[in-house]
């Protein structure tokens, strides 16, 4: 009998630290979250005041800086208006980005997209993310750095796409699957999009999707 209840005690033991082991397991390879700072909430507050949900809307003639909505009799540039709203958001904080009238609102994205990668844009502070960029391009916009992704479409008469990282308390396993959170205009203007969901139609292979869309990224915090 003491035999036995030796045994069951050692058993015991033996769940017991087998528990504790898989609770450290997860712990030290487990998912982290990435966290918003005071910087990064002054530039959510300040993507929030962009009113991107209803000003900037598809299907209507606007207004590239101020989003709002404008009568014409033209058929043109009536699609989605991403690039214009990125280039109004860099133009109030005196970023500059690619935008009329050095370039037409239309089909803007693209060319946006190519001037990022030039050395215009370095001269004017942008940087390119290359190393695990959609867990960085997180972590800069949650410390109140610009971080815009962008892509270009193969066809150069169909539109591209661009929008900034919004910062957001986030895990690491949540950006491993849809990528970080996005404010964007497009087809669907959102303050809260993964990046998944808003690039869906531009990326057919998620495995692939760094080497799709682009991230670059302006060194300035924004506080106010």
């Amino acid at each position: 009998m003491k035999n036995h209840n030796s045994q069951i005690l050692n058993l015991k033991s033996k769940i017991l630290l087998l528990f504790i082991a898989i609770l450290l397991g997860s712990s030290a390879f487990g998912q982290r979250l990435i966290t918003i700072d005071s910087a990064g909430y002054a530039l959510q507050k300040f993507y929030l005041s962009q009113h991107v949900d209803s000003l900037w809307r598809s299907g209507q003639h606007v207004n590239w800086e101020t989003g709002q909505a404008e009568m014409s009799s033209s058929t043109k540039d009536k699609g989605a208006h991403c690039s214009a709203f990125v280039a109004s958001v860099c133009k109030q904080k005196n970023i500059y980005i690619l935008r009329p009238p050095k370039h037409e609102t239309e089909l803007l994205a693209n060319a946006q997209y190519i001037w990022l990668h030039s050395a215009e844009a370095a001269t004017q502070g942008w940087t390119p993310l290359k190393q695990n960029p959609l867990e960085r391009a997180q972590q800069l916009a949650d410390s109140g750095v610009m971080v815009v992704v962008c892509y270009k479409n193969p066809n150069p008469k169909w539109s591209g796409h661009i929008a900034f990282v919004m910062p957001s308390n986030i895990s690491t396993d949540s950006i491993a699957a849809s990528g970080p959170r996005l404010i964007q205009a497009g087809k669907t203007n959102s303050n809260n999009m993964s990046l998944k969901a808003a690039f869906g139609r531009h990326i057919k292979d998620w495995t692939q999707v760094t080497g799709v869309v682009a991230f670059f990224y302006v060194d300035k915090r924004i506080k106010n």
